[in-house]
Protein backbone atom coordinates (compact mmCIF):
# COMPACT_ATOMS: atom_id res chain seq x y z
CA UNK A 1 0.00 0.00 0.00
CA UNK A 2 1.13 3.09 -0.56
CA UNK A 3 2.08 5.13 1.99
CA UNK A 4 2.79 9.17 3.19
CA UNK A 5 3.94 10.62 6.13
CA UNK A 6 2.23 14.36 6.18
CA UNK A 7 5.24 15.41 8.34
CA UNK A 8 7.96 14.39 5.74
CA UNK A 9 6.15 16.23 3.27
CA UNK A 10 5.62 19.48 5.19
CA UNK A 11 9.29 19.15 5.63
CA UNK A 12 9.89 18.73 1.86
CA UNK A 13 7.59 21.08 0.80
CA UNK A 14 9.06 23.87 2.60
CA UNK A 15 12.74 22.85 1.51
CA UNK A 16 11.54 23.10 -2.04
CA UNK A 17 9.92 27.01 -0.87
CA UNK A 18 13.53 27.60 0.24
CA UNK A 19 15.07 26.58 -2.61
CA UNK A 20 12.79 28.81 -4.59
CA UNK A 21 14.00 32.21 -2.56
CA UNK A 22 16.88 33.86 -3.88
CA UNK A 23 17.25 36.17 -1.21
CA UNK A 24 16.46 36.33 2.51
CA UNK A 25 13.64 39.01 1.17
CA UNK A 26 11.55 36.61 -0.73
CA UNK A 27 10.56 34.53 1.93
CA UNK A 28 6.87 36.56 2.67
CA UNK A 29 4.38 35.03 5.52
CA UNK A 30 2.31 33.61 2.50
CA UNK A 31 5.34 31.24 1.51
CA UNK A 32 5.05 29.78 5.09
CA UNK A 33 3.44 25.81 4.61
CA UNK A 34 0.05 25.41 6.23
CA UNK A 35 -2.90 22.97 5.75
CA UNK A 36 -4.36 25.57 2.75
CA UNK A 37 -1.22 24.73 1.08
CA UNK A 38 -0.50 21.56 1.72
CA UNK A 39 -4.37 20.19 0.81
CA UNK A 40 -5.09 21.32 -2.58
CA UNK A 41 -6.57 18.94 -4.45
CA UNK A 42 -8.59 15.97 -3.55
CA UNK A 43 -5.75 14.06 -4.44
CA UNK A 44 -3.90 15.92 -1.60
CA UNK A 45 -6.74 14.21 0.47
CA UNK A 46 -6.26 10.99 -0.76
CA UNK A 47 -2.77 10.79 -0.13
CA UNK A 48 -3.96 12.25 3.93
CA UNK A 49 -6.14 9.23 4.25
CA UNK A 50 -3.54 6.60 2.75
CA UNK A 51 -0.61 7.85 5.43
CA UNK A 52 -3.68 7.24 7.63
CA UNK A 53 -4.45 3.75 6.80
CA UNK A 54 -0.03 3.34 6.98
CA UNK A 55 0.13 4.43 10.14
CA UNK A 56 -2.82 2.69 11.49
CA UNK A 57 -1.46 0.64 14.91
CA UNK A 58 -3.11 -2.67 14.24
CA UNK A 59 -0.37 -4.85 15.13
CA UNK A 60 -0.36 -3.14 19.13
CA UNK A 61 -3.84 -4.18 18.85
CA UNK A 62 -3.05 -7.33 18.42
CA UNK A 63 -0.33 -7.92 20.61
CA UNK A 64 -1.96 -6.65 23.50
CA UNK A 65 -5.22 -8.12 23.00
CA UNK A 66 -2.97 -11.47 22.89
CA UNK A 67 -0.51 -11.00 25.86
CA UNK A 68 -2.46 -8.97 28.92
CA UNK A 69 -5.22 -11.55 28.27
CA UNK A 70 -5.09 -15.66 28.34
CA UNK A 71 -4.11 -16.20 24.73
CA UNK A 72 -0.02 -16.68 24.79
CA UNK A 73 2.21 -17.96 27.51
CA UNK A 74 5.98 -16.75 27.47
CA UNK A 75 8.52 -18.98 25.77
CA UNK A 76 11.84 -20.05 27.45
CA UNK A 77 13.45 -17.56 24.54
CA UNK A 78 11.65 -14.60 25.70
CA UNK A 79 14.38 -11.85 26.35
CA UNK A 80 12.15 -9.57 28.42
CA UNK A 81 9.66 -8.60 25.21
CA UNK A 82 6.39 -7.94 26.72
CA UNK A 83 6.83 -9.77 29.98
CA UNK A 84 5.15 -6.28 31.98
CA UNK A 85 2.17 -6.44 30.13
CA UNK A 86 2.03 -10.24 30.38
CA UNK A 87 2.68 -10.10 34.27
CA UNK A 88 -0.03 -7.21 34.34
CA UNK A 89 2.57 -4.80 35.76
CA UNK A 90 2.42 -2.26 33.64
CA UNK A 91 2.81 1.71 35.06
CA UNK A 92 1.94 5.10 33.54
CA UNK A 93 5.55 6.08 32.67
CA UNK A 94 6.49 2.21 31.76
CA UNK A 95 5.83 2.60 27.87
CA UNK A 96 4.79 -0.73 26.27
CA UNK A 97 2.03 -1.82 24.29
CA UNK A 98 -0.73 -0.41 27.16
CA UNK A 99 0.55 3.47 27.21
CA UNK A 100 1.53 3.38 23.80
CA UNK A 101 -2.69 2.59 22.20
CA UNK A 102 -2.70 6.47 23.56
CA UNK A 103 -0.91 7.27 20.77
CA UNK A 104 -4.00 6.68 18.49
CA UNK A 105 -4.06 10.66 19.11
CA UNK A 106 -1.56 11.61 16.78
CA UNK A 107 -3.40 9.55 14.37
CA UNK A 108 -6.65 11.45 14.71
CA UNK A 109 -4.55 14.57 15.05
CA UNK A 110 -3.44 14.31 11.29
CA UNK A 111 -7.07 13.02 10.09
CA UNK A 112 -8.33 16.35 11.95
CA UNK A 113 -5.80 18.44 9.96
CA UNK A 114 -7.51 16.61 7.14
CA UNK A 115 -10.70 16.98 7.80
CA UNK A 116 -10.33 20.63 8.57
CA UNK A 117 -9.35 21.27 4.62
CA UNK A 118 -12.05 19.80 3.16
CA UNK A 119 -14.42 22.83 2.47
CA UNK A 120 -11.68 24.47 0.82
CA UNK A 121 -10.46 21.55 -1.62
CA UNK A 122 -13.08 22.11 -4.72
CA UNK A 123 -13.39 19.07 -7.09
CA UNK A 124 -12.94 19.46 -10.55
CA UNK A 125 -15.94 17.52 -12.07
CA UNK A 126 -18.76 15.16 -10.35
CA UNK A 127 -16.36 12.21 -10.09
CA UNK A 128 -14.26 14.16 -8.26
CA UNK A 129 -16.89 15.41 -5.56
CA UNK A 130 -17.73 11.92 -5.12
CA UNK A 131 -14.44 10.35 -4.62
CA UNK A 132 -13.89 13.51 -2.62
CA UNK A 133 -16.99 12.22 0.14
CA UNK A 134 -15.44 8.99 0.19
CA UNK A 135 -12.55 10.13 1.52
CA UNK A 136 -14.22 12.04 3.88
CA UNK A 137 -16.43 9.13 5.10
CA UNK A 138 -13.32 6.76 5.51
CA UNK A 139 -11.82 9.51 7.59
CA UNK A 140 -14.59 9.95 9.79
CA UNK A 141 -14.55 5.98 10.19
CA UNK A 142 -10.88 6.14 11.18
CA UNK A 143 -11.32 8.50 13.57
CA UNK A 144 -14.52 6.78 15.24
CA UNK A 145 -12.31 3.75 15.37
CA UNK A 146 -9.38 5.02 17.32
CA UNK A 147 -11.33 6.50 20.03
CA UNK A 148 -13.46 3.36 20.53
CA UNK A 149 -9.95 1.19 20.57
CA UNK A 150 -8.93 3.93 22.81
CA UNK A 151 -12.31 3.66 24.94
CA UNK A 152 -12.26 -0.01 25.47
CA UNK A 153 -8.73 -0.17 27.43
CA UNK A 154 -8.57 3.46 28.99
CA UNK A 155 -12.38 3.53 30.17
CA UNK A 156 -13.06 0.19 30.48
CA UNK A 157 -16.27 -1.95 30.38
CA UNK A 158 -18.87 0.78 29.36
CA UNK A 159 -20.82 2.74 32.05
CA UNK A 160 -22.82 5.79 30.83
CA UNK A 161 -21.69 7.73 33.33
CA UNK A 162 -18.21 6.78 34.19
CA UNK A 163 -14.72 8.27 32.60
CA UNK A 164 -14.66 7.74 29.24
CA UNK A 165 -12.04 9.76 26.82
CA UNK A 166 -12.09 12.93 25.01
CA UNK A 167 -13.39 13.12 21.56
CA UNK A 168 -11.44 15.10 19.60
CA UNK A 169 -12.36 16.73 15.85
CA UNK A 170 -9.73 19.53 15.90
CA UNK A 171 -5.92 19.73 15.80
CA UNK A 172 -4.89 21.86 18.78
CA UNK A 173 -1.67 21.25 20.12
CA UNK A 174 -2.86 23.81 23.10
CA UNK A 175 -5.72 21.99 23.88
CA UNK A 176 -6.61 20.82 27.59
CA UNK A 177 -9.45 18.47 27.43
CA UNK A 178 -11.15 17.02 30.41
CA UNK A 179 -12.36 13.16 30.43
CA UNK A 180 -16.18 13.30 29.52
CA UNK A 181 -18.27 10.40 30.48
CA UNK A 182 -18.52 7.49 28.51
CA UNK A 183 -21.71 8.26 27.33
CA UNK A 184 -20.71 11.23 25.77
CA UNK A 185 -17.26 9.65 23.95
CA UNK A 186 -19.76 6.94 22.26
CA UNK A 187 -22.01 9.50 21.43
CA UNK A 188 -18.76 11.01 19.08
CA UNK A 189 -18.01 7.85 18.10
CA UNK A 190 -21.77 6.64 16.76
CA UNK A 191 -21.95 9.99 15.13
CA UNK A 192 -18.64 9.63 13.15
CA UNK A 193 -19.85 6.19 11.86
CA UNK A 194 -23.27 7.17 10.85
CA UNK A 195 -21.61 10.23 9.16
CA UNK A 196 -19.23 7.73 7.37
CA UNK A 197 -21.93 5.39 6.50
CA UNK A 198 -24.03 7.85 4.73
CA UNK A 199 -21.22 9.10 2.79
CA UNK A 200 -21.28 7.65 -0.84
CA UNK A 201 -18.76 4.58 0.10
CA UNK A 202 -18.83 2.02 -1.94
CA UNK A 203 -21.38 -1.34 -0.33
CA UNK A 204 -18.55 -4.23 -0.75
CA UNK A 205 -14.74 -4.31 -0.09
CA UNK A 206 -13.12 -3.02 -3.33
CA UNK A 207 -10.61 -5.34 -3.89
CA UNK A 208 -7.84 -5.65 -6.65
CA UNK A 209 -5.02 -7.41 -7.83
CA UNK A 210 -2.31 -8.67 -4.76
CA UNK A 211 -2.81 -5.57 -3.21
CA UNK A 212 -5.90 -7.18 -1.46
CA UNK A 213 -8.54 -5.33 0.67
CA UNK A 214 -7.44 -1.45 1.61
CA UNK A 215 -10.21 0.73 2.28
CA UNK A 216 -12.88 0.73 4.48
CA UNK A 217 -16.33 0.12 3.01
CA UNK A 218 -19.91 0.97 3.88
CA UNK A 219 -20.13 -2.64 5.00
CA UNK A 220 -16.89 -2.44 7.15
CA UNK A 221 -18.28 0.70 8.54
CA UNK A 222 -21.53 -1.38 9.33
CA UNK A 223 -18.89 -3.88 10.59
CA UNK A 224 -17.59 -1.11 13.46
CA UNK A 225 -21.15 -0.03 14.13
CA UNK A 226 -21.99 -3.79 15.42
CA UNK A 227 -18.41 -3.84 17.35
CA UNK A 228 -19.30 -0.75 19.21
CA UNK A 229 -23.20 -1.66 19.61
CA UNK A 230 -22.27 -5.25 21.30
CA UNK A 231 -19.59 -3.21 23.97
CA UNK A 232 -22.40 -1.04 25.22
CA UNK A 233 -23.69 -4.62 26.56
CA UNK A 234 -27.37 -3.88 25.87
CA UNK A 235 -27.82 -2.53 22.68
CA UNK A 236 -28.68 -5.90 21.14
CA UNK A 237 -30.79 -5.05 18.41
CA UNK A 238 -28.52 -2.66 16.63
CA UNK A 239 -25.53 -5.44 17.32
CA UNK A 240 -27.69 -7.78 15.60
CA UNK A 241 -28.98 -5.05 12.76
CA UNK A 242 -25.63 -3.82 12.21
CA UNK A 243 -24.11 -7.29 11.59
CA UNK A 244 -26.68 -8.04 9.39
CA UNK A 245 -25.67 -5.09 7.58
CA UNK A 246 -22.30 -5.62 7.06
CA UNK A 247 -23.20 -9.64 5.99
CA UNK A 248 -25.33 -8.30 3.47
CA UNK A 249 -23.16 -5.25 1.96
CA UNK A 250 -20.51 -7.16 1.54
CA UNK A 251 -21.58 -9.59 -0.36
CA UNK A 252 -19.50 -12.29 0.49
CA UNK A 253 -19.92 -15.55 2.15
CA UNK A 254 -17.58 -17.84 4.71
CA UNK A 255 -14.32 -19.41 3.41
CA UNK A 256 -13.22 -23.08 4.08
CA UNK A 257 -10.78 -25.38 3.50
CA UNK A 258 -7.75 -23.91 1.55
CA UNK A 259 -9.58 -21.09 1.29
CA UNK A 260 -9.68 -19.60 4.16
CA UNK A 261 -5.98 -20.66 4.91
CA UNK A 262 -5.06 -18.82 2.04
CA UNK A 263 -6.84 -15.92 4.15
CA UNK A 264 -3.78 -16.07 6.69
CA UNK A 265 -0.39 -15.86 3.79
CA UNK A 266 -2.43 -13.22 1.91
CA UNK A 267 -2.72 -15.50 -0.64
CA UNK A 268 -6.83 -15.52 -0.31
CA UNK A 269 -8.87 -13.93 -3.73
CA UNK A 270 -9.76 -10.24 -2.68
CA UNK A 271 -12.96 -10.86 -5.38
CA UNK A 272 -14.50 -13.56 -2.89
CA UNK A 273 -12.29 -13.55 0.32
CA UNK A 274 -14.40 -13.44 3.79
CA UNK A 275 -11.80 -10.26 4.70
CA UNK A 276 -13.42 -7.67 4.34
CA UNK A 277 -10.44 -4.83 5.47
CA UNK A 278 -7.09 -5.34 5.80
CA UNK A 279 -4.39 -2.87 5.82
CA UNK A 280 -1.15 -4.13 3.50
CA UNK A 281 2.29 -4.45 5.37
CA UNK A 282 5.77 -4.36 2.80
CA UNK A 283 7.85 -5.28 6.56
CA UNK A 284 7.55 -8.19 8.97
CA UNK A 285 5.58 -6.19 11.58
CA UNK A 286 3.29 -8.43 12.20
CA UNK A 287 5.16 -11.76 11.52
CA UNK A 288 7.51 -10.50 14.85
CA UNK A 289 5.21 -10.45 16.95
CA UNK A 290 5.29 -13.67 18.37
CA UNK A 291 8.64 -14.86 17.11
CA UNK A 292 11.93 -12.62 16.03
CA UNK A 293 13.60 -12.67 12.52
CA UNK A 294 16.08 -15.10 13.83
CA UNK A 295 14.05 -17.75 15.21
CA UNK A 296 13.71 -16.71 18.83
CA UNK A 297 10.22 -17.44 20.33
CA UNK A 298 8.79 -14.70 22.45
CA UNK A 299 5.66 -16.02 23.16
CA UNK A 300 3.66 -19.28 22.24
CA UNK A 301 -0.19 -19.97 22.06
CA UNK A 302 -1.23 -20.79 25.07
CA UNK A 303 -2.28 -24.14 26.48
CA UNK A 304 -5.73 -22.86 27.00
CA UNK A 305 -6.52 -21.99 23.59
CA UNK A 306 -4.79 -25.31 22.48
CA UNK A 307 -7.47 -26.70 24.41
CA UNK A 308 -10.37 -25.43 22.85
CA UNK A 309 -9.83 -27.10 19.60
CA UNK A 310 -10.51 -30.37 18.24
CA UNK A 311 -6.75 -31.03 16.53
CA UNK A 312 -7.98 -33.50 13.70
CA UNK A 313 -11.45 -31.95 12.66
CA UNK A 314 -11.24 -28.60 13.32
CA UNK A 315 -9.49 -27.00 10.29
CA UNK A 316 -7.82 -24.04 12.24
CA UNK A 317 -5.96 -25.89 14.68
CA UNK A 318 -3.27 -26.50 11.96
CA UNK A 319 -4.11 -23.26 10.23
CA UNK A 320 -3.42 -21.05 13.49
CA UNK A 321 -0.59 -23.37 14.95
CA UNK A 322 2.63 -24.86 14.13
CA UNK A 323 3.23 -27.73 16.63
CA UNK A 324 6.71 -29.32 17.53
CA UNK A 325 5.62 -32.98 18.75
CA UNK A 326 8.99 -33.62 19.77
CA UNK A 327 9.14 -30.61 22.32
CA UNK A 328 6.24 -31.56 24.67
CA UNK A 329 3.55 -29.90 22.13
CA UNK A 330 5.54 -26.52 22.11
CA UNK A 331 4.25 -24.61 19.32
CA UNK A 332 4.45 -21.35 17.10
CA UNK A 333 1.64 -18.86 16.20
CA UNK A 334 1.08 -19.47 11.99
CA UNK A 335 -2.12 -17.61 11.69
CA UNK A 336 0.42 -14.57 10.82
CA UNK A 337 3.51 -16.53 9.68
CA UNK A 338 4.67 -16.01 5.85
CA UNK A 339 3.56 -15.28 2.82
CA UNK A 340 4.42 -15.13 -0.66
CA UNK A 341 6.08 -11.92 -0.01
CA UNK A 342 8.62 -13.42 2.20
CA UNK A 343 8.75 -15.21 5.96
CA UNK A 344 6.76 -12.96 8.63
CA UNK A 345 5.71 -10.30 5.87
CA UNK A 346 1.81 -10.45 5.90
CA UNK A 347 -1.26 -7.56 6.01
CA UNK A 348 -2.85 -6.94 9.16
CA UNK A 349 -6.21 -8.53 8.78
CA UNK A 350 -8.56 -5.86 10.83
CA UNK A 351 -12.62 -7.41 9.95
CA UNK A 352 -13.63 -10.66 8.65
CA UNK A 353 -17.06 -11.71 8.28
CA UNK A 354 -17.33 -14.28 10.70
CA UNK A 355 -16.76 -12.13 13.25
CA UNK A 356 -19.91 -10.49 12.12
CA UNK A 357 -21.74 -13.65 12.25
CA UNK A 358 -20.76 -14.18 16.06
CA UNK A 359 -21.43 -10.85 17.26
CA UNK A 360 -25.33 -11.09 15.91
CA UNK A 361 -25.10 -14.62 17.53
CA UNK A 362 -24.58 -13.12 20.53
CA UNK A 363 -26.63 -10.22 20.19
CA UNK A 364 -29.30 -12.66 19.32
CA UNK A 365 -28.89 -14.81 22.00
CA UNK A 366 -28.66 -11.71 24.58
CA UNK A 367 -32.33 -10.96 23.04
CA UNK A 368 -33.52 -14.74 23.82
CA UNK A 369 -33.71 -15.39 19.84
CA UNK A 370 -31.62 -18.88 20.79
CA UNK A 371 -32.28 -20.53 17.47
CA UNK A 372 -31.54 -17.63 15.44
CA UNK A 373 -28.08 -17.51 17.28
CA UNK A 374 -27.38 -21.52 17.11
CA UNK A 375 -27.76 -20.92 12.88
CA UNK A 376 -25.13 -18.01 12.96
CA UNK A 377 -22.78 -19.89 15.39
CA UNK A 378 -23.70 -23.27 13.47
CA UNK A 379 -22.77 -21.61 10.08
CA UNK A 380 -19.28 -20.54 11.46
CA UNK A 381 -18.84 -24.03 12.32
CA UNK A 382 -19.72 -25.76 9.52
CA UNK A 383 -17.24 -23.84 7.44
CA UNK A 384 -14.47 -24.62 10.39
CA UNK A 385 -15.13 -28.48 11.12
CA UNK A 386 -15.02 -31.06 9.47
CA UNK A 387 -18.11 -33.93 9.65
CA UNK A 388 -19.54 -31.03 11.91
CA UNK A 389 -22.89 -31.65 13.39
CA UNK A 390 -25.16 -28.55 14.30
CA UNK A 391 -25.48 -27.50 18.11
CA UNK A 392 -28.71 -26.23 19.59
CA UNK A 393 -28.48 -24.26 22.92
CA UNK A 394 -29.89 -25.41 26.34
CA UNK A 395 -30.87 -21.88 27.33
CA UNK A 396 -29.28 -18.43 26.97
CA UNK A 397 -26.62 -18.85 29.54
CA UNK A 398 -25.19 -21.76 27.51
CA UNK A 399 -25.60 -19.69 23.82
CA UNK A 400 -23.32 -16.99 25.36
CA UNK A 401 -20.54 -19.37 26.66
CA UNK A 402 -20.58 -21.81 23.77
CA UNK A 403 -20.39 -18.21 21.42
CA UNK A 404 -17.95 -16.55 23.81
CA UNK A 405 -15.67 -19.49 23.35
CA UNK A 406 -16.07 -19.77 19.63
CA UNK A 407 -14.86 -16.28 19.40
CA UNK A 408 -11.71 -17.38 21.18
CA UNK A 409 -11.45 -20.00 18.34
CA UNK A 410 -12.32 -18.17 15.79
CA UNK A 411 -10.44 -14.45 16.52
CA UNK A 412 -7.17 -15.68 18.12
CA UNK A 413 -4.48 -12.96 17.78
CA UNK A 414 -6.75 -10.60 15.88
CA UNK A 415 -6.40 -8.37 18.74
CA UNK A 416 -10.62 -9.13 20.48
CA UNK A 417 -9.73 -11.50 23.39
CA UNK A 418 -8.73 -8.49 26.06
CA UNK A 419 -11.91 -6.53 24.83
CA UNK A 420 -14.16 -9.37 25.68
CA UNK A 421 -13.17 -9.97 29.04
CA UNK A 422 -13.51 -6.11 29.59
CA UNK A 423 -17.09 -5.71 27.95
CA UNK A 424 -18.45 -9.00 29.51
CA UNK A 425 -16.77 -8.20 33.12
CA UNK A 426 -15.04 -11.82 33.10
CA UNK A 427 -11.72 -12.06 34.94
CA UNK A 428 -8.44 -13.62 33.25
CA UNK A 429 -8.06 -16.79 34.31
CA UNK A 430 -4.77 -18.70 32.70
CA UNK A 431 -3.97 -22.43 33.30
CA UNK A 432 -0.45 -23.01 35.68
CA UNK A 433 0.85 -24.58 32.49
CA UNK A 434 0.70 -21.11 31.38
CA UNK A 435 2.55 -19.09 33.94
CA UNK A 436 5.79 -19.36 35.87
CA UNK A 437 3.70 -17.98 39.20
CA UNK A 438 0.45 -18.10 40.57
CA UNK A 439 0.84 -14.16 40.40
CA UNK A 440 -0.09 -14.09 36.81
CA UNK A 441 -2.81 -16.47 36.95
CA UNK A 442 -5.71 -14.47 37.54
CA UNK A 443 -6.52 -11.19 36.84
CA UNK A 444 -9.84 -10.78 39.04
CA UNK A 445 -12.90 -8.73 37.06
CA UNK A 446 -12.58 -5.96 38.85
CA UNK A 447 -9.07 -5.70 39.08
CA UNK A 448 -8.02 -1.65 38.30
CA UNK A 449 -5.81 -2.98 35.64
CA UNK A 450 -8.56 -4.32 33.67
CA UNK A 451 -8.51 -0.14 33.09
CA UNK A 452 -5.06 1.06 30.88
CA UNK A 453 -2.91 3.79 32.28
CA UNK A 454 -2.99 6.97 30.82
CA UNK A 455 0.93 7.47 29.53
CA UNK A 456 2.53 9.92 32.54
CA UNK A 457 3.46 12.43 29.69
CA UNK A 458 -0.46 13.24 28.59
CA UNK A 459 -1.30 13.30 33.00
CA UNK A 460 1.59 15.99 33.60
CA UNK A 461 1.32 18.15 29.95
CA UNK A 462 -2.80 18.73 30.66
CA UNK A 463 -3.85 19.72 34.65
CA UNK A 464 -7.57 18.74 32.85
CA UNK A 465 -6.79 14.99 32.26
CA UNK A 466 -7.83 12.18 34.94
CA UNK A 467 -5.13 9.16 35.65
CA UNK A 468 -7.27 5.91 36.08
CA UNK A 469 -7.67 4.91 39.48
CA UNK A 470 -4.71 2.24 41.17
CA UNK A 471 -1.65 4.31 39.20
Amino acid sequence: MKRLNISFLLAGLFLVALQACKKPVDLFPTDFINEANVFQTVNDLDQALLAAYGSWPGENNMYFNAIVADETKISNENRGQGQFEFKWQYVADQGGATTSHWGHYINIGRINKALAAFDKVNARNPAEATQKEQIRGQFLALRALAHFEMLQVYSGRFVPTALGIPYTTTSDLGARPSRPTMAETIAGIEADLLAAFNSPLANAPAASGTAGVIRISKSVVAGIRARVALYKGNDWTNAANFASDCITLSGRSLNTGAAFANIWTDDDNPASSELLWKIRRTGTSVGTLWQDNNGDVFFEPSDKLKALFNRTTDTRFNTFFLIDPTAQDTCLVRKFFTSARGPKIVDVKLMRLSEMYLIRAEARAESNNLSGAAADYNLVRQNRITGYTNETFVDKTDAINKIYNERARELCFEGFRFYDHVRRGLPIQRPASDVQSLEWQTLAADNFRFKFPIPGNSIRANPNMVQNPGY
